[in-house]
């Protein structure tokens, strides 16, 4: 990358990583004190009704994406004409997607108690939540909600980030003053629209600081149009394939086990989605920077970039699920105070760690799956991704339950999402043999779980039980299994460019 769209990208990672640390933290406390406080139930409602607004937000069908694909190359040309039309765009398909949201989200209502097994708490209405939820849903979209898609087109995410750690972090603290102080769970949810118009209202602010000559306006020409239309219809599909594998999960388990079931569920997708999202910030830091690349360099310098990149988030990828594999256990034990009812088995546990692990094989490919704007191409493998999810994960949830549900993602992941994505863009871009990427992803993998086995034979050795204990334990891992990566990636030869970025970046 150009030394501007390096410095894009560091920046717009440095201030995501910032928000992902606090998006954990602060989440993770409130968590606590509601399954203490209030109790599981309340956390699975909460786990239920966000997987279904989820399921909503398919109205959106990927008009953001599809516009901040649009916007790289007017914004290299410098055409503020057919930047301000293509907001101006955005900002009307918003508009008219909250009000479909809304719309769908009250003819719901009288289904919500069929999506509910077992017991739900006596001092709640589940109407009268689900609604505020659906109105702090609603009123994102109506809000500015395009500005944050042109500050990422701009490559300037790291507005977004920040906007949304000051407002995130204000929000999160009043809940938990809340739910210490009044224990009402009424009172935690009603602070959750207020922090969203914060949000939007600031991005406005100062996204119209910063770019004061962009403003909803003008009409899009009907032959970018037309091109819009085609990606937005794959997108659509490419949506319901995530949708359906993000938040079916919840939905089902809810249905069939009850929602102790999908509290425990959704603690451990926590502390997965916590981890998950670091690599989430790099990429979405990396985007707009992809994206220009596609635009002003060659296939060949792009190519070398992928493997690059590959190496780098494979490298850390395989660090984080060995880790995971390792400590993902003892410290839901010290997090649930031994309560067993709310840990999974061994076997869910491990199969979150390959689903951790199988979702980021995806980064690097959907990195350049996006900045090509190639959804019209994968729109058949979208299709199969959902179909198969759904089906899978109802046949497979019925029998194993939980562990089906976990198998069953990981199937299409790699089966109907990975693989054939990795397909497209080597055939429509990069044009030429997939085998070598294929192949280091193979010795990827191999080398993790060789490492988390070895890895886990050398923290065996010492004794669980306690914070103290599990501080130690957790140094111990991070420490071996750093040291054996390096020595199996010492003579790759993305090697000495990881470790040439680290020390400069922590000036060793």
């Amino acid at each position: 990358m150009s030394r501007t769209r390096t410095q894009n990208t560091i920046r717009n990672f440095s201030s995501g990583l910032i928000k992902q640390i606090l998006n954990i933290i602060l989440p993770f406390i409130i968590r606590t004190i509601v399954i203490y406080y209030l109790g599981a139930e309340y956390q699975g409602l909460s786990g239920l009704f966000t997987s279904i607004l989820q399921m909503l937000s398919l109205a959106e069908l990927g008009f953001s994406t599809a516009v901040v694909f649009a916007l790289y190359k007017p914004i290299s040309e410098k055409n503020t004409d057919l930047i301000c039309a293509l907001v101006n765009y955005l900002n009307k398909v918003y508009k008219i997607v909250g009000i479909v949201v809304l719309g769908v989200g009250l003819a719901l209502l009288p289904f919500l108690g069929q999506l509910i097994t077992g017991y739900v708490p006596e001092n709640i209405n589940i109407y009268i939540l689900y609604l505020i939820y659906l109105f702090n849903t609603v009123i994102s979209y109506w809000l500015f909600a395009y500005k944050s898609a042109l500050l990422t087109a701009m490559q300037r995410e790291d507005i977004v980030s920040n906007i949304q750690t000051v407002t995130t972090v204000s929000i999160r603290v009043i809940q938990i003053i809340f739910l210490m102080l009044f224990k009402n769970y009424y009172v935690y949810i009603l602070v959750m629209p207020i922090g969203t118009i914060a949000n939007n209202i600031f991005l406005q602010i100062y996204s119209h600081k910063l770019f004061p000559q962009i403003i909803p306006n003008g009409k899009v020409p009907n032959s970018i149009r037309e091109n819009l239309n085609k990606q937005i219809k794959a997108l659509l599909i490419s949506k319901i394939a995530d949708t359906a594998r993000n938040s079916l999960d919840n939905i089902i388990i809810s249905s069939f086990i009850g929602l102790s079931a999908v509290a425990v569920y959704d603690n451990y997708l926590y502390i997965y989605s916590g981890i998950r999202g670091f690599f989430l910030v790099l990429v979405s830091a990396m985007q707009a920077s992809v994206g220009n690349s596609l635009v002003e360099e060659s296939v060949d310098k792009n190519y070398k970039d992928l493997n690059k990149f590959t190496f780098f988030i494979m490298f850390f990828t395989g660090w984080c699920t060995v880790c995971l594999f390792c400590l993902y256990q003892p410290f839901m034990q010290i997090w649930m105070s031994g309560n067993e009812k709310m840990l999974l088995s061994f076997s869910g546990m491990s199969l979150f760690c390959i689903y951790f692990y199988i979702i980021n094989m995806n980064n690097t490919v959907n990195l350049y799956l996006h900045g090509n704007g190639f959804y019209w191409q994968c729109r058949w493998w979208y299709i199969l991704e959902a179909v198969m999810n759904l089906c899978l994960n109802i046949l497979l949830g019925y029998i194993w339950k939980i562990n089906g549900i976990l198998i069953a993602t990981i199937i299409t992941l790699f089966a109907f999402n990975f693989m054939p994505r990795t397909a497209v863009i080597f055939r429509d871009y990069f044009k030429r043999d997939k085998k070598e990427f294929l192949l280091n992803h193979f010795v990827y993998f191999i080398v993790t779980v060789a490492i988390a086995v070895i890895t886990a034979m050398f923290i065996s050795l010492i004794p669980t039980g306690g914070l103290i204990k599990f501080v130690i334990k957790s140094i111990a891992v991070a420490f071996i299994s750093a040291i054996l990566f390096i020595i199996a990636y010492r003579k790759n030869q993305y090697f000495a460019g990881l470790t040439s970025i680290l020390k400069h970046k922590f000036k060793l």
